[in-house]
């Protein structure tokens, strides 16, 4: 452990002082030599290697005249004016850029304003609509009419930037008053759109699979703290479900297309080319973030992909560019979405009357007239109190503060990022909080011509305090106390009414903290040696390692004892170790490009924990130490596992005139996970586009058209969900007193399950057909996926005869299924010079079946409100069909009865077999808790200094089903709900729920009754910005400032009642529910 440690912190240094070694050089310098070349070739080889970019106007500069340069080590101002010496051109360097003009035009009059007009047209010649032609560093401005014309009074001497979305930025520099006719080209790289794809990237326009992206921008735009809630809403196909809002709750639960197993659905997350975690990123560090949701984009992951892949990939520097400093704070005040609501006292004392003589008629009632006008006027708080025990226990709101600092920049060779971030969220209730520390280095370097290397580096800390007695216990105890019950006596002390009192809990029951750290270090070396040949190889290292400490108070009230002290220690350790070795060769010849990709990877993983306990005696004062509790009653507990994979890999990319294209995948892995005999499994996927925006017959008839693309792909990928006890034989070993034997007791052990020998990987088979198309310059677009994913060999515990007296093993046997669509529709477009919006929509459907449980349908064991049944889907809520209530006494005596024991106002069943009962054989599937329908909605303008977005989220055809204190009426002899109130009465027959009462569970069965819609649309996220504008910042010497303020979760359409959408779809209603925020924010460089 301390090798490894000192081995990260010795990597972070020599980051620290390479950067800033390189960081205080002199001016950049250049060699370079060539002889007789064009001054176009030339200005190319110049920006190859230098890094800064040439502007010009192409008819006033001769680019065919032939010049000669031999410069070393000369500074970038002495080696331009080398390349143009005696070309009768002269240049201004600004930044980066490095504008050429021609020396022999007039003496520009840098007062006077001169008028210039032209047409602005692409490279056909045909005028370009709605260009923006704009005054270098002024706000000054003009968009091109229908005839690509503009007209402009400027100052002379200035630099004009003409652009449009898909083109290259031209400018041009005006001397004098005239006519400037602009031809602007297409911009590849905005066409052709860079995404990061599993081990490189690729062009988007050229991708067969299916892959998402969102980018910083878009990030930055949502004042979240976690990646998961950043992702929620922003692609089709990649349901996000924030099910808390607890402070420190990052991970929410991210689900593409659907469900693919009864067992792990988690997708995999990659970090900067190497497995990682969303939740130890700060979202200010992450430049983009990339889905592969198919086999065709994924099956390069082989056995992990079976769920998809998540490529977050971090923010880096760059070279040349000086160093700039980002700022990002927030400060957030967040209450919940949504709360159950409870009855006041006197409303409580009724219907508790009510519910007393629905269950006897001839019984006393406990509350009389008199004790309830007290409860409703508070004449005797102390004997008749009226307690609204959420608002005594919980606050108003919580608050958040956020705050990241980065350093980014680059001399010639070097580029660096460097970052620290610090989270605070508090809880709602007394002792609950969070804090989060990030830190972050990023290195590359290019040493060589052939030789380049980097590092990233990354340390997370997370604190999450609680209570020995914790948040959602705490939530629990104030939902079922009634509110009749006192907080204190008359003499002002805590009392304790037969339930806990939540109040009195507060602060004063210990502890219960936990401590996560981690640290990754990541190293590259890339060797260059041939013109498209390069070869990587790279090491990671990732440490985790959780501190989990817990004390219990000696606390008293009312007369009731906490009883003794606790003290438990956790402490838990994961490491993971990747080698990877990967070569890629890319080559073009005439109309023909290849890409080719070989690799190894290698990675080791191993866990370790230790859990100890000790009970009596002990010091409140010193909650941490374990020793001053009984030693005599300690209990240990350690374990851990160790898990190794070995993967071979490839693909090969394939494009004609980037017309037609194809990619194969292909991997070998081998886990430690199965037995030798199963342990390699292969993993192929194959995929083909056809860019029919390209074919002649299109681009000549069609020239509204911008793309059009046609991909289809098939591909496997694998999933290693079964546990290391499914693969080794398990113990168990029996007390003293169960065997005797010769008269004397002794303990036994025996093999507690069968081990099979012949478990494999479970696959994900997917088949898919897309189009994506672009219109108007890709002003306007879609993009459209239809898939089917079909599981095989999903691990089953098929049924053994109970008389063995071992567990069932592990069987390949079960078999899911997917169908459904992504739809992603795009529309930009810039208004005039001071107004652009863009909108982007999304849709997915996915039908989600269980196609094969090899007659192991039953009930979920980890949860039994949920079947497994062939024919629907993950996740179903299965029982009876609710059919209105038992109104007459006709209908208790002729309408089949569950129990017979059903009175007026009980709930009645459908008898859907036809047999005269109510019984098992009547339930079927009656909801499902996974969305079939997810949607988003994202619209963001800009106007002037200005900037707004909005996203909306929604999901449909999913259901909640809620119990115990969140459905029944003094269940567990607690609270009534104010739904309640519309009960079932002998005058009220179309109630929403049935008659009241105290003890009896009648009504309680799991029935579609209690079953809820949980679909909802959600402002997810509103902004409103305001950018300091540019001549304020030169003054101060800042590069961006921007106020800002957002909210999160504002707004929820949805027939819940009491709970959030997004919450845990089987609840009782005691957990931390989804926050709604306010922030206001502060964003600057400098």
């Amino acid at each position: 452990m301390n090798k490894k440690l000192c081995l990260l912190i010795s990597l972070l240094l020599l980051s620290f002082l390479n950067v800033f070694s390189q960081t205080g050089k002199a001016e950049k310098t250049i060699s370079i030599q060539f002889s007789n070349l064009s001054l176009q070739t030339a200005l190319n080889r110049f920006e190859q290697a230098s890094g800064y970019t040439f502007f010009y106007d192409a008819e006033q500069v001769n680019l065919q005249q032939t010049v000669s340069m031999n410069v070393k080590q000369a500074t970038v101002s002495k080696a331009v004016t080398e390349l143009l010496k005696n070309t009768g051109l002269g240049f201004e360097i600004a930044n980066l850029q490095i504008t050429l003009f021609n020396k022999k035009e007039p003496a520009r009059q840098q007062k006077k304003e001169v008028r210039v007009t032209g047409v602005v047209s692409d490279d056909t010649g045909e005028p370009i609509i709605g260009a923006n032609v704009l005054v270098q560093g002024t706000t000054i401005g003009a968009i091109t009419d229908l005839d690509g014309r503009y007209t402009l009074n400027v100052p002379a001497g200035s630099t004009l930037v003409i652009s449009y979305i898909g083109y290259t930025n031209r400018q041009i520099r005006v001397n004098a008053a005239g006519n400037y006719d602009i031809r602007l080209l297409e911009d590849s790289e905005m066409l052709n759109e860079v995404v990061v794809v599993g081990y490189g990237t690729q062009k988007k326009v050229n991708l067969t699979g299916s892959v998402a992206t969102v980018n910083a921008e878009s990030l930055e735009a949502r004042a979240v703290a976690s990646v998961s809630a950043a992702l929620a809403g922003t692609m089709p196909g990649v349901t996000t479900i924030q099910n808390s809002g607890a402070p420190g709750a990052q991970s929410g639960e991210i689900t593409i297309r659907g469900k693919n197993s009864i067992n792990a659905t988690s997708p995999l997350v990659i970090v900067d080319g190497v497995p990682g975690s969303m939740n130890s990123i700060n979202p200010n560090d992450i430049e983009s973030v990339s889905v592969l949701k198919d086999a065709a984009s994924s099956a390069i992951y082989g056995v992990q992909a079976a769920n998809g892949v998540i490529l977050i990939t971090t923010k880096k520097g760059k070279v040349g560019q000086r160093a700039r400093v980002n700022y990002s704070g927030t400060v957030s005040w967040a209450s919940p979405t949504a709360r159950l609501q409870f009855l006041g006292a006197a409303d409580y004392a009724t219907l508790y009357n009510e519910a007393t003589l629905n269950e006897n008629p001839n019984a006393a009632i406990p509350y009389s007239e008199e004790d309830i006008r007290k409860f409703r006027d508070g004449s005797d708080p102390i004997g008749h109190p009226d307690v609204d025990w959420y608002n005594e226990v919980m606050k108003k709101s919580a608050l958040e503060t956020q705050h990241s600092l980065s350093v980014t920049g680059g001399t010639d060779k070097t580029s660096y990022m460097a970052s620290l971030a610090y989270l605070y969220q508090d809880g709602l209730s007394q002792d609950k909080n969070y804090e989060r520390y990030n830190g972050r280095i990023n290195l590359d370097s290019q040493i060589t011509d052939w030789l380049a290397w980097g590092l990233n580096t990354s340390a997370y800390r997370g604190i999450d305090n609680d209570g020995f007695v914790t948040f959602n216990q705490l939530l629990h105890h104030v939902i079922r106390i009634t509110p009749v019950n006192p907080i204190r006596d008359k003499d002002g002390n805590f009392v304790h009414p037969g339930k806990d009192n939540p109040v009195a809990e507060q602060g004063r029951t210990g502890m219960d903290r936990i401590l996560n750290q981690q640290l990754n270090a990541t190293a590259y070396l890339t060797l260059t040696p041939l013109k498209g040949l390069s070869i990587k190889g790279v090491y990671s290292l990732r440490h985790d390692y959780r501190d989990r400490r817990r004390f219990k108070k000696d606390y008293s009230y009312g007369g009731q004892s906490s009883g003794k002290r606790e003290g438990h220690h956790n402490y838990y350790n994961w490491n993971w170790y990747t080698s990877q070795l990967l070569v890629n060769y890319n080559k073009s010849f005439g109309k023909h490009s290849f890409g080719l990709l070989g690799g190894i990877e290698q990675v080791e993983y191993t866990y370790r924990y230790t859990e100890t306990s000790r009970t009596g005696g002990g010091n409140d004062n010193l909650p941490e130490s374990l020793n001053t509790l009984d030693a005599s009653s300690q209990k240990n507990k350690d374990g851990g596992n160790e898990i190794a994979r070995l993967s071979y890999f490839g693909r090969l990319q394939y494009d004609y005139e980037n017309k037609y294209l194809f990619e194969a995948n292909i991997r070998s892995d081998a886990s430690s996970r199965f037995p030798k005999e199963n342990r390699w499994g292969v993993f192929p996927a194959f995929s083909a586009g056809w860019r029919l925006s390209e074919e002649a017959f299109i681009k000549d008839n069609a020239e509204w058209l911008s793309n059009l693309k046609l991909r289809i792909g098939w591909g496997k990928t694998g999933n290693e969900e079964l546990k290391s006890t499914d693969i080794y034989p398990s113990v168990a070993t029996y007390a003293y007193d169960k065997t005797m034997f010769n008269h004397t007791l002794y303990a036994t052990t025996h093999e507690s399950r069968y081990v099979n020998p012949n478990l494999k990987w479970a696959t994900v088979t997917n088949y898919e057909l897309g189009l994506e198309a672009g219109f108007l310059n890709n002003m306007l677009g879609f993009e459209l996926s239809l898939y089917k994913k079909s599981t095989n060999d999903m691990l089953l515990y098929l049924p053994i005869l109970e008389v063995v007296g071992m567990k069932a093993p592990a069987q390949n046997a079960g078999s899911v299924e997917n169908k459904g669509f992504d739809l992603s529709i795009f529309h930009n477009k810039q208004v005039n010079k001071d107004f652009k919006y863009s909108v982007n929509f999304n849709v997915a459907y996915v039908k989600n079946e269980i196609t094969d449980m090899r007659k192991t349908e039953g009930e979920d064991p980890d949860n039994k409100k949920y079947w497994r049944l062939e024919g629907y889907p993950i996740g179903s809520f299965y029982g009876y069909v609710a059919d209105g209530y038992f109104n007459t006494e006709d209908d208790l005596k002729n309408y089949p009865k569950r129990t017979g024991s059903e009175k007026l106002g009980d709930i009645k069943y459908k008898d859907l077999d036809g047999n005269k009962k109510i019984d098992s054989a009547d339930r079927q599937v009656i909801g499902q808790n996974f969305p079939s329908w997810t949607a988003g909605l994202n619209f963001a303008a800009t106007y002037k200094d200005f900037d707004f977005s909005m996203l909306w989220q929604g999901a449909f055809n999913v259901d909640a089903y809620y119990t115990m204190e969140a459905a029944y009426s003094f269940f567990n002899s607690g609270k009534v709900l104010k739904r309640h109130l519309d009960r079932w009465t002998p005058q009220n027959h179309n109630a929403s729920y049935p008659r009241l009462t105290l003890g009896s569970k009648i009504n309680y069965s799991t029935s579609s009754f209690w079953l809820q819609d949980a679909s909802y649309v959600r402002l997810k996220n509103i902004s409103l910005g305001y950018n300091l504008p540019k001549r304020f910042l030169d003054k101060i010497g800042f590069d961006r400032m921007k106020l800002y303020v957002a909210g999160e979760n504002l707004l929820t359409l949805s027939g819940l009642e009491g709970l959030d959408p997004e919450s845990p779809s089987d609840t009782r209603g005691n957990f931390y529910s989804n926050v709604k925020k306010v922030t206001v924010g502060l964003k600057m460089t400098f």
